[in-house]
């Protein structure tokens, strides 16, 4: 008789956004039991083809009695944290990104502790460094220049003191800047890609801020190889990039080069 193989049991928030779609994709081809928290008003478009092939729970973060319940029943071994609000430069939305990012954070960290799992990864961001003259280290002092950056930031140190206080395999993976498949077509890499093919101009800012881009598919090798080293990690800040930075200039030169085709750069402010 052969024997029964039970398969992980994965706790997801934000696996129906960017970087979440992709993760659940990755994890479900390596056959883990996937569990999505989301709020009725989640779009789900990203992960429309795979409904049947998850189990999704719907609750609100901010609902600390059913999120509890919802956690334990789940029971589950390994917990991926990317649920969060970012207004894009919105500063008065600066309650929303407190709700979601500090207090769901908080919520769900209350919710799972006591259950034994064997890691806890929360998507921190690389804006929580703030703006820095060489290139960001994990022991660089947090200096947010904005309402988001400073929630990501406090949910950072909320996840390190669960680590320590309570023992718990947490770790946070700051993540610098992601582009590829289910992006959302306003950040900078679709907008030039479509201002390409629809033969546009491309308006660019004059500053020579410099960006370290990562790939969507590496970030999520990233979390699953992070997966085994929950009680080693525990505490800890790992950011997740290539240690390359481009200028917004290059990127769209080099998009340029990809697609044989060229556009007019106009630079505003």
């Amino acid at each position: 008789m052969s024997p029964i193989i039970t398969r992980p049991q994965v706790l997801i928030t934000g696996g129906a956004g960017f970087i979440g779609a992709n993760l659940v994709n990755k994890l479900l081809r390596l056959n883990y039991n996937i569990n999505l928290i989301v709020k009725d008003s989640t779009n789900l478009w990203r992960i429309k083809s795979i409904l049947s092939q998850i189990n999704l729970h719907k609750v609100d973060l901010l609902d600390t009695n059913n999120l509890k319940k919802i956690i334990e029943k789940i029971n589950p071994s390994i917990i991926f944290h990317l649920a969060t609000y970012n207004a894009y430069g919105d500063q008065g939305a600066s309650a929303e990104m407190i709700e979601a990012n500090i207090n769901g954070a908080l919520n769900l960290l209350n919710a799972t502790k006591n259950v034994d799992y064997n890691i806890f990864i929360n998507k921190g961001s690389s804006s929580e460094y703030g703006i820095k003259c060489v290139p960001m280290k994990e022991s660089d002092l947090l200096e947010p220049i904005s309402f988001y950056a400073a929630t990501k930031a406090s949910a950072t140190l909320l996840s390190q003191v669960f680590a320590r206080e309570y023992k718990k395999p947490i770790i946070i993976l700051r993540p610098f800047s992601v582009f590829g498949p289910f992006e959302d077509k306003k950040r900078f890499i679709p907008t030039i890609i479509k201002a390409i093919i629809e033969s546009r101009p491309i308006n660019l800012t004059p500053g020579d801020q410099r960006r370290d881009f990562i790939y969507v598919d590496d970030v999520t090798d990233i979390y699953i190889k992070t997966i085994p080293y929950g009680k080693k990690l525990s505490g800890q800040v790992l950011n997740m990039g290539t240690g390359i930075e481009y200028t917004n200039d290059e990127v769209v030169q080099t998009l340029f080069e990809e697609s044989g085709k060229k556009v007019k750069i106009e630079k505003g402010g």
